[in-house]
């Protein structure tokens, strides 16, 4: 006696059979959302500029006798660069919430792109608190 397999109940556990299904391995990649990829990148190139320019800082603050005077065009040019960078970083996340709202397209570049840019949002606003605290 054979079994005609074509008439037994599929299992509730097997994958959907049919036309249109496709199991995971059949699924096509979803490609990077540009807006993301430029937010991660944002992200990171202003941390790296942000840490740069609080070693610079710091550094200027240390090798001066009374430290630093805060109307130098030095000073100056170290406090802008911080605000743009911070611009920067209010841009990078709204690139990493444009790349979160894109359909069809892998979201992983703009959630590390939102956070990274916050955490370096969060550790200069935290730098700048520890300034005034000391300073003033």
């Amino acid at each position: 006696m054979s079994i005609d397999s074509g008439n037994l109940p599929t299992s509730p556990y097997a994958p959907p059979q049919g036309r249109g299904s496709q199991t995971l391995d059949e699924l096509p990649a979803l490609s990077h959302s540009g807006f993301g990829i430029a937010s991660f990148l944002i992200s990171i190139l202003v941390g790296i500029g942000a840490f740069i320019v609080i070693l610079l800082a710091s550094f200027a603050e240390a090798s001066t006798p009374e430290g630093i005077n805060e109307e130098s065009a030095l000073a100056l040019i170290m406090g802008l660069s911080i605000f743009g960078m911070v611009g920067l970083n209010i841009l990078g996340i709204g690139l990493g919430v444009a790349g979160v709202c894109q359909a069809d397209r892998s979201r992983i570049f703009a959630i590390l792109g939102l956070v990274f840019n916050g955490l370096v949002i969060l550790g200069v606003i935290g730098l700048m608190a520890v300034g005034v605290a000391i300073g003033g």
